[in-house]
């Protein structure tokens, strides 16, 4: 029973194996003919009519074709996509719908085929737009942090600006073009090539599609590094205010800014000075606001540093002047230039002077007779126009003094030689004369002594014994 089943199964091998023999034998004596497809893509030609016109073109769907083409079994293997060129000529295109009739060329094997390959879709479509081409100057971007105390300077692009050409739907979305610089640690000067990337009007990144073409990929840069500095700012003044009036200071909310640089440049420049000219203050009354751009304020060589801002205001304070009267109680200390000859005496005592200054330093003013002085200098016996001055701190003014009068009467004089002042030749006053009131006062038992030039002397010598003998003596 089992040598029955394995002749079963090895008959039934045998008669498959035979049929295929049979089948090959057929298949080569007959040969027979099949249809068979590739994908093949679809190449546009004579694309320059449109550019010539100003015009650029999008396929609109599927850009490859399906051909299809008779074969004999035996060469069926031997086809390949590669064997056949399917294309679109742009002077053909309908401007209706905007199909170009596909045709189609066998480039190799043709001798292998039994008719004419035929693409199954028989147009591709095209879409048209303007063509436009836009220059851009290319911008930089900085990636990363210095070391301390340092500022990126300038940088320096080559080439500094390109064009790209394309549908304008497309080069509308690009806003800019730039490199990235990566600046992390530098300390001196970096040079090197960077990619160029191109961003929308929000600085995102864009990919450019393959139908833009651009006249440069890629561009070099030069960054110079400076080295960063804080200075003070230094604000001149300059005019005059109104009559009545006191400039009183400079208010700004920014007092010194950073700089940066070359190293030689910063060594010498200490002070970010605002020149006069642009702090003028001529007639003013009120206070003076003036926005300053500092960038103009600095020398060529040394800029303001990023974090540094570029406009200030400065407020030039201006207050109104105050008038008040002091009475000032007049001591003899303040006479300057007395004579021992003579006595002085003010008609006008406390003397009113009119101060102007501003309130605050008024109500601070302790004002006493020692900063007044009444000059008597070679003033006569009689009355005279009193000169005052006033010694105050510049920040006073004196506007006025009220006139007096200043009487000068001749001192007494004693009966004896010496005894009182202006005694210069052993006689009274000045010319050794006395006076009508001198002689009243004298007893009529003083004996008055006149003497000759030579006894004078004589007597001079004898007093200059007698004072160093001791005061109160007498001849």
């Amino acid at each position: 029973m089992k040598e029955k089943t394995n002749r079963r199964w090895g008959l039934m091998l045998l008669s498959v194996l035979s049929a295929f023999l049979v089948w090959l034998g057929v298949v080569n004596v007959a040969d027979p003919i099949t249809t068979n497809t590739v994908e093949v893509p679809v190449e546009i030609i004579n694309d320059e009519i449109l550019t010539a016109n100003g015009l650029t073109y999008e396929i609109v769907g599927k850009r490859t074709t399906t051909i299809s083409y008779e074969v004999k079994t035996t060469n069926a293997y031997r086809i390949r996509p590669g064997d056949f060129r399917a294309y679109a000529d742009m002077t053909e295109m309908w401007d209706v719908t905007g199909s170009i009739p596909i045709k189609v060329e066998i480039s190799n094997h043709e001798e292998f085929l039994e008719s004419n390959p035929v693409s199954k879709a028989a147009t591709i479509k095209i879409k048209t737009e303007r063509l436009q081409e836009k220059p851009f100057v290319i911008d930089w971007r900085l990636t990363g942090e210095m070391e301390e105390g340092y500022e990126p300077g300038e940088v320096t692009l080559s080439p500094g600006q390109l064009s790209v050409k394309g549908p304008e739907s497309l080069i509308g979305r690009i806003s800019s073009v730039g490199i990235e610089i990566p600046i992390d640690g530098l300390t001196a000067e970096t040079e090197g090539t960077a990619k160029i990337l191109y961003y929308d009007a929000n600085g995102n990144q864009i990919t450019l599609s393959e139908r833009i073409t651009s006249d440069c990929e890629e561009t070099s840069y030069r960054l110079s590094v400076l080295k960063g500095k804080t200075l003070n700012l230094d604000f001149r003044v300059s005019g005059e205010v109104a009559e009545g009036y006191r400039f009183t200071g400079v208010e700004c909310d920014v007092r010194s800014i950073s700089v940066v640089g070359l190293r030689s440049a910063l060594a010498s420049f200490h002070t970010v000075t605002v020149p006069e000219e642009r702090l003028n203050l001529n007639g003013a009354s009120t206070n003076v606001v003036k926005t300053i751009d500092l960038a103009d304020c600095l020398p060529e060589g040394i800029s303001l540093a990023d974090s540094a801002p570029r406009e200030v205001q400065v407020t030039l304070t201006v207050e109104r002047l105050e008038e008040r009267i002091f009475a000032v109680e007049i001591g003899s200390g303040s006479f300057i230039g007395v004579s021992d000859a003579y006595e002085y005496q003010l008609s006008e005592n406390p003397v009113e002077i009119r101060i102007r200054a501003l309130r605050e330093e008024l109500d601070s003013l302790n004002l006493d007779s020692l900063a007044v002085k009444v000059d008597v200098s070679g003033l006569s016996e009689g009355e005279h126009a009193a000169e005052i001055t006033v010694a105050l701190d510049p920040a006073y003014e004196v506007v006025s003094v009220a006139p007096c009068t200043i009487r000068v009467t001749r001192e007494p004089e004693s009966v004896f030689h010496g005894a009182g002042p202006g005694h210069e030749t052993g006689g009274y006053g000045e010319a050794g004369e006395t006076d009508q009131e001198t002689r009243e006062a004298i007893p009529a038992d003083a004996k008055v002594l006149e003497t000759s030039e030579e006894e004078s002397k004589e007597t001079d010598d004898s007093s200059e014994e007698t004072r160093e003998s001791g005061p109160g003596q007498g001849i």
